[in-house]
């Protein structure tokens, strides 16, 4: 499975009956072989590379969040575990939580359980009210009216930072420079386009202000791995960041 980047914090709780061959967002960074799949936990943002996954069964729990929450709940910096995921020993606090998991009957129980935890990281932290600002300047992006498709889009336009400054609070909370981000977001519009307009990928490299055809593929290639046709024609799951290669 190829999952597209979505420049989310996730975190994945690996849960009983898991078996996983592989996993990597950067061959050359961060590679994932859990040997006790049932007392592992996954978390990675600022997530600007697909994700590769084999797996024989997969039961987990996934939370996803704004950039913003890598601050505020998880207690680092979004830069630093940019394209990167890690195991549950790294933040203590996340350890635990997996036994509770797998104990627990039903799924709502779990998601209870993991709304109250997350609720209490984040009443708890330092970086509360710096959170709660930037949320406000949060926008939403959505697909078309019926789509399942939809995040959020942060608007930092009206913080008048000098640049460098606003370059560090960029990387600090959403783990890339503004450019980046921007870029990315273009990319996820220009996905959201191909799946649900029918319109031809010159049009939608028009609509989207891309310098030209060959720009597109380019810039589109280098988020998703695949070329705007390849990914147009794939094979993809229940919704349409995630393509199955076998």
């Amino acid at each position: 499975m190829l999952a597209l980047p979505n420049s989310k914090v996730e975190i994945m709780f690996i849960l009983e009956g898991s078996q996983f061959e592989q996993f990597h967002i950067d061959k050359n960074k961060s590679k994932f072989l859990p040997n006790d799949t049932n007392k592992s936990v996954m978390v990675f943002s600022s997530q600007t590379r697909p994700v590769e996954a084999e797996f024989k069964n997969l039961n987990v729990m996934t939370v996803v969040m704004n950039p913003i929450a890598a601050i505020a709940i998880l207690g680092i910096p979004a830069w630093e575990i940019k394209d990167l995921h890690f195991e549950p020993n790294t933040l203590p606090h996340l350890n635990g939580i997996q036994d509770a998991l797998n104990t627990l009957p039903t799924f709502k129980q779990r998601a209870k359980y993991l709304e109250k935890y997350l609720f209490q990281q984040l009443i708890k932290s330092s970086y509360l009210n710096q959170t709660q600002q930037k949320i406000r300047g949060m926008q939403m992006l959505l697909g078309e009216k019926n789509s399942i498709l939809n995040e959020t889009e942060l608007n930092f336009d009206h913080l008048y930072y000098s640049k460098s400054h606003f370059n560090r609070v960029c990387r600090d909370w959403l783990g890339v420079t503004y450019r980046e981000y921007q870029l990315h977001k273009k990319f996820r519009k220009a996905m959201y386009a191909i799946n649900n307009k029918n319109q031809s990928l010159t049009q939608i490299a028009y609509d989207l202000k891309y310098y030209d055809q060959a720009h597109f593929t380019r810039t589109f290639k280098k988020f998703a791995g695949v070329s705007p046709s390849e990914y147009r024609s794939s094979n993809k799951g229940q919704i349409p960041e995630f393509i199955i290669l076998k």
